[in-house]
């Protein structure tokens, strides 16, 4: 269904957007969610995610620290 579908660009860490920081932690995550479906899926998916946004200037703890948040908000 996906297939050939590459990840959607996130805004930069310096853009003017005012939630980019943490606004796309949480729409993807939900996004993941679902339409993963298996953990290790959305996991994976996750973790693309995080490495994406790191690579782009974000801070590590900020994302994980809110990608924690979010598995423990959702009991997963």
């Amino acid at each position: 269904m996906y297939a050939g579908i590459e990840m959607i660009h996130m805004p930069h860490v310096h853009s003017n957007i005012s939630v980019a920081n943490l606004g796309v932690i949480n729409s993807q995550f939900y996004r993941f969610l679902r339409v993963c479906s298996c953990k290790e899926l959305l996991v994976s998916q996750m973790v693309s995610l995080i490495v994406l946004l790191k690579i782009q200037g974000h801070a590590q703890k900020i994302l994980l620290k809110t990608t924690r948040g979010l598995l423990n908000k959702e009991n997963l």
